[in-house]
């Protein structure tokens, strides 16, 4: 992975610098050296990063699916009501399967569904849970 790939799909992932750097137990100066060039992106790095965004891809193609099998259900689309938590603890517990990502994933978790949806023919409203 490019020291720019890594900053762009980490930024489209919505994860912070400073997430980055605890969960690769480094400084967040070590998270700007790999994006800026200074320094390698690590393997490990790379694979985490590459992972999170296939999973929130994945997830987005869920909801959309839902969303198209719902309206197959009642014959026509349907408005569909996207969730945004407030707080980390609120993600981690409503969705354990994002349990240890920000907030800020979510929402882009959030962003790419709503695009998928829309596409579709979905009108997509996000709320607070």
């Amino acid at each position: 992975m490019t020291p720019a790939e890594l900053k762009t799909v980490r930024e489209a992932c919505g994860l912070p610098q400073s997430w980055l750097a605890h969960q690769a137990r480094v400084n967040e100066r070590t998270v700007r050296y790999w994006e800026s060039g200074k320094s390698s992106v690590p393997d490990d790095v790379a694979a985490l990063i590459s992972r999170i965004d296939a999973q929130l891809d994945t997830a987005a193609r869920g909801a959309l699916e839902q969303a198209q099998a719902l309206a197959t259900a009642h014959g026509a689309p349907q408005d569909v009501t996207l969730y945004r938590y407030d707080t980390d603890a609120e993600l981690w517990e409503r969705r354990p399967d994002m349990a240890g990502l920000p907030v800020t994933c979510h929402a882009a978790l959030l962003a790419r569904a709503r695009r998928l949806l829309g596409a579709a023919g979905f009108r997509v409203v996000i709320a607070w849970a």
